[in-house]
């Protein structure tokens, strides 16, 4: 009996299931006939071992394609293995040879393909549609349904490795949040953003990364991203997350939920913004910044003030606090802008180090600061600014240089005695400044806005500033000429432009009074320009009439360092139809030593076009007498200050009678300015000088009164009539 049924012996005597014919190719129908009640007690029980087998390889290939799926062996891998083995053991009720043979079989191969699964996760990377191919053939047949059952897993598995391969190749980073906010899903880019291997993350909470600072933030997000939504993309929130590194990273969130099933899931997907918002705060920084000191700059500090000007009260009151550096242009005329920037970004810190966390020390422009002390009334802010002088004793150390900086100081303070309160951040800026101004013209170091004495009294430099760029442009601007005679020939060797502002309400206004504004706002490019446009038509207007007069324009230091003077000097020669020869430059020596490598080529080009070239205020630089051969220019003007000084400091008469001397062997004109008596007069023509300029001979005139003077005094330009100091010998 036994030979009549190969088919039941024990699995132990079975060759390889792989090797197995196909077992639909089995005729249920050449079966013999039904055995004895014993054989069938030996069928069921050796079947029911086959059948077991068989379920328990087939539960553990669905249990290693489950785990292929990331998913976790939970329940549903256990339920997964239990209808597999179930599916098999059903094989019982079969016809026992075809059934128990090709339960076999199938479950050989779905372990056959579960390990080359398994093999490829832990190797090479599976391309789209490469799990596909491993699909069970033979759907039909007596076990139809476990082939589908695989089959649709593996199709399954092929959508998760495609879905996860879309998902990294984007770079965003995904994650998707369960029950009580633990992470279910989170794509592989985690370990590219933050360092994080996705096994770590999984399972796990994503608060525990968040910053403290965002955490609110994102609790909010979740508990209400089911009503918000999506956000739009400038809405999109971002929160900081830690990498493996310790470092934080900044993502761009957009929020959604999934209720799928009727499974509810958070979905978070991710940008990494780190760089950008970097990019973006060093944006705010500059713009809010001065890029020389590091401090806040106007912008900045009128935000703050307007805040705090907002909340201030008697008992509360703001104050504010206007710096300017004394004879800040001093040192830039002497020593170079590259040393006065780096003064500036040495006194900004300095000034800082001593005031209130809750304090503003802002950098206006130029040598202007600024500071806003809150909480702050008349009292403290004296002592501040107290504090502040104490802090600029101490010498600057600067290229081995020790400089010694003086500051003025104005204060207004928004509650005050006769003041409601009601000030604004633009009045309490006015304010200050006209208060430092006071302080600076009286040398009291700081003074405090009083509105009963300031008030419609004093202009600030605002105000100031927009009426001189209007008077630029409306032509309240004047030039006066002041004579240099030659006083050994006795006649008018040139004149000196000098430049008045003709004020509609403050009247005529001297130089020093709007020149330094000039200078602070930028707007002594083009007064500068106007001054010698003004000055070249009316030198082709006496040169016209008969009177060819040599005029000298002072040129700002700003402007010999812009580039275009040259060109501006051609341009302007060209348009009025002047001879060069009736132009001369003034600078002065300290600007051509600020920065010489640039300078001499450019006095060495006007001087080729025929310009005069004077080296204004000779003897106040550091270098003159080092320089001076070097320099391209025919004339000097020795300062007034030694000049008048020479019958009173025997020293400075020396001086005096050294730079005649000098410039005279040099082969150049000399001209003593200042000279405003007799005496002076006698001491400056003794040492050798023949040119001189100053009030003795007449004060700075407008055109058609010089030109009354000049032929009053010399009747021709060559037949003067000059008053004789004593003890020199030419007509008076």
């Amino acid at each position: 009996m036994s030979s009549a049924y190969p088919e039941c012996r024990s699995p132990g005597h079975l060759k390889s299931p792989v090797a197995t014919a196909d077992l639909d190719r089995v005729s249920p129908g050449r079966s013999p006939t039904r055995p004895g009640a014993g054989l069938r007690r030996r069928i069921i029980v050796h079947f029911g071992v086959g059948a077991v087998v068989a379920g328990a390889f087939a539960g553990s290939a669905v249990l290693i394609l489950w785990s292929l799926t990331g998913a976790p062996r939970g329940p549903g891998a256990v339920l997964a293995g239990a209808l597999a083995g179930g599916l098999a053991f059903a094989a019982v009720l079969l016809p026992a040879s075809h059934a128990y043979r090709h339960a076999l079989l199938l479950a050989a191969q779905v372990e056959a393909v579960a390990a080359r699964l398994h093999r490829a996760s832990r190797g090479t990377r599976w391309e789209p549609g490469q799990l596909r191919e491993l699909r069970l053939g033979g759907s039909g047949g007596t076990f139809g349904r476990l082939v589908a059952a695989v089959n649709e897993l593996i199709d399954a598995l092929e959508v998760e490795r495609t879905f996860r391969s879309i998902v990294d190749a984007s770079g965003d980073l995904v994650v998707v949040l369960g029950s009580h906010g633990v992470v279910t899903f989170i794509s592989e880019s985690v370990t590219t953003v933050l360092g994080w291997p996705v096994e770590e993350i999984q399972g796990s909470t994503l608060a525990g990364l968040v910053h403290a600072g965002d955490l609110e933030q994102y609790m909010d997000l979740v508990a209400d991203a089911g009503r918000a939504g999506v956000p739009e993309e400038s809405d999109r929130p971002r929160l900081r997350l830690r990498a493996q590194d310790g470092t934080w990273r900044v993502l761009e969130l957009a929020v959604s939920v999934h209720r799928d099933g009727g499974l509810g899931a958070v979905v978070f997907t991710g940008r990494d913004v780190t760089d950008q918002v970097a990019i973006e705060r060093e944006l705010v920084h500059q713009a809010t910044h001065d890029m020389l000191t590091g401090l806040p700059n106007r912008k900045a500090l009128l935000q703050l003030a307007e805040q705090q000007v907002a909340v201030a009260s008697t008992y509360r009151p703001t104050s504010v606090i206007m710096i300017d550096l004394d004879r800040f242009k001093d040192v830039n005329d002497s020593l170079g802008h590259a040393v006065g920037d780096q003064l500036l970004a040495q006194v900004g810190p300095r000034l800082r180090s001593i005031l209130r966390p809750s304090d503003t020390i802002a950098r206006l422009g130029g040598d202007e600061f600024a500071v806003l002390l809150p909480c702050a009334g008349e009292e403290g802010a004296q002592m501040v600014a107290e504090r502040l002088t104490l802090q600029l004793v101490d010498p600057f150390v600067i290229d081995g240089m020790e400089l010694h900086v003086e500051a003025s100081f104005g204060i207004a303070v928004s509650h005050q005695d006769g003041r409601d309160g009601t000030a604004t951040v633009e009045t309490l800026l006015r304010e200050a400044d006209i208060a430092m101004y006071r302080a600076k013209e009286y040398g009291m170091g700081a003074a405090t806005f009083d509105p009963a004495r300031d008030s419609g009294q004093n202009r600030s430099r605002l105000e100031l500033s927009a009426e001189l760029r209007r008077a630029i442009t409306d032509g309240q601007l004047v030039l006066y000429y002041q004579p240099v005679v030659d006083i050994l020939e006795g006649r008018l060797a040139g004149v000196e432009a000098l430049v008045r502002w003709q004020h509609p309400e403050r009247g005529l206004l001297l130089p020093g009074e709007f020149l330094p504004l000039a200078e602070k706002t930028g707007l002594i490019m083009p007064l500068s320009k106007f001054v010698l446009g003004s000055a070249m038509r009316q030198a082709a207007q006496w040169a016209g009439s008969g009177w060819p007069v040599q005029i000298a324009v002072n040129i700002s230091p700003r402007w010999l360092q812009h580039g275009d003077l040259t060109d501006t000097v051609l341009r302007m020669l060209d348009e009025y139809g002047v001879s060069p020869d009736l132009i001369r430059l003034e600078i002065t020596e300290s600007a051509i030593l600020a920065d010489p490598e640039d300078t001499l080529p450019l006095l060495v080009k006007l001087r080729e076009i025929g310009i005069g070239l004077s080296l204004d205020d000779f003897g106040t630089g550091y270098s003159s007498m080092t320089h001076l051969r070097q320099l391209p220019v025919d004339e000097v003007k020795v300062d007034r200050a030694f000049v008048q000084a020479m019958t009173s400091a025997p020293e400075d008469a020396v001086i005096v009678r050294a730079a005649i001397g000098l410039g005279h062997d040099l082969g150049m004109a000399v001209v003593a300015e200042g000279i405003e008596d007799v005496e002076t007069l006698a001491e400056v023509v003794a040492s050798g000088c023949s040119l001189a300029q100053g009030f003795y001979f007449s004060p700075p005139l407008p055109s058609r009164e010089l030109a009354e003077w000049a032929q009053h005094r010399f009747g021709k330009a060559t037949s003067p009539v000059l008053p004789q100091p004593p003890g020199v010998a030419f007509a008076l």
